[in-house]
């Protein structure tokens, strides 16, 4: 185990992350990074890096493999009564996974197409030039938010399968996929749920991650040599062992499948959908929510979903129906709802659906 230290705090305590590295075997063999709980109420992926932990001591990988179970020691830490706040700097307000930085502002792109056909040479070129942008972003004045989330960015740089492991609401096992990775991501055997994205980023790690391959890829009109996904992995503050062995299952055969480790990779037939007909319904007026679809099953246009009861108010109940024949893959995570929350997450099906 190693720390790297991330916030120094008034009391003159200092704050740091653990992070384990397992070096590979077989040189020249792909490498792996994962992180959880950047949110800090996300922390089924922690335990699943515990069970990944005690694998690798037993069957030592291929390639490197590097992960950090507890990215965010803050969100982590910041609990309300019985409940982890944990998804907002609490002094700023940013989400901890919007955070990054897109390192490619100053890229010597002629030094890189020159070696587009020495794929390894390409590779080192890019992450240092990449590693450079993060470091001078590093000397900025930075709201620690983008601070830590430098560091999580120079601790994965040099990895060719970037893992981030979240959580969320009251959710069916689901992952975004970027969609040049779609048939890859067949192999992950617990994500019967896949997202397909674009080359676009908006600030999470997984595409920090993917996003700067991909333009690389463009320009060298190539496959991006690094693939980068968010696992979102149930509910959140809650954990499961025998779920975690699961999504460590899934995990592991995503990762033979790309010949970080050993052994036979099976591949599966998710459901997948472009991140446009991923469709969120918002609440229409506020009140106590009970839902009562049943998530991860299809439903036609207009089945009921959830109804919202009103015990202060002359109208009992205003029941929600779906707007379009679809799958509900994440509710709410309280019945205590106000008007213009998040309701419901849904795949949109049918002709103009996936």
């Amino acid at each position: 185990m190693k720390k790297v230290k991330v916030r120094s705090l008034a009391s003159g305590d200092n704050l740091s992350i653990s992070y384990f590295d397992f070096p590979g075997t077989k040189k020249g063999a792909p490498t792996a990074y994962l992180q959880a709980a950047m949110h800090g109420s996300e922390v089924q992926g922690s335990l699943v890096l515990l069970k990944l932990r005690e694998y690798l001591k037993k069957n030592p990988p291929l390639g490197d493999i590097r992960f950090v179970p507890f990215a965010n020691p803050v969100g982590l830490n910041e609990k309300q009564g019985e409940y982890n706040q944990g998804r907002f700097d609490t002094s700023t307000g940013i989400n901890w996974n919007r955070a990054y930085f897109l390192p490619n502002k100053e890229i010597d792109w002629a030094s890189l197409l020159a070696h587009r056909d020495d794929v390894p040479k390409l590779k080192s070129l890019y992450r240092a030039q990449l590693r450079k942008n993060l470091l001078g972003r590093s000397k900025e004045s930075l709201a620690y938010a983008e601070s830590l989330a430098i560091q999580l960015q120079l601790l994965s740089i040099d990895y060719d399968h970037v893992l981030d492991l979240h959580c969320a609401n009251q959710s069916v096992r689901h992952i975004y996929v970027p969609s040049f990775a779609k048939e890859d991501a067949r192999f992950f055997t617990n994500s019967p749920f896949q997202i397909l994205m674009t080359n676009e980023f908006g600030g999470a790690f997984d595409e920090v991650s993917f996003v700067p391959w991909w333009i690389l890829a463009e320009r060298c009109n190539q496959e991006p040599l690094v693939q980068a996904f968010t696992i979102e992995l149930g509910n959140q503050e809650t954990i499961s062992t025998k779920d975690a062995a699961a999504d460590l299952e899934s995990i592991l055969n995503y990762l033979r499948h790309r010949g970080v480790i050993r052994g036979k990779a099976k591949a599966t037939r998710p459901t997948q959908c472009e991140q446009e007909k991923y469709y969120c319904q918002y609440a229409p007026i506020g009140g106590l929510a009970e839902f009562v679809a049943p998530l991860g099953k299809k439903l036609a246009k207009g089945a009921l979903v959830a109804n919202i009861y009103h015990p202060a108010s002359e109208v009992a109940c205003t029941p929600i129906h779906m707007p379009f024949a679809g799958i509900p893959i994440l509710y709410h995570s309280s019945a205590i709802v106000h008007e213009g929350a998040e309701l419901v997450k849904f795949f949109k099906t049918g002709p103009y659906g996936c």
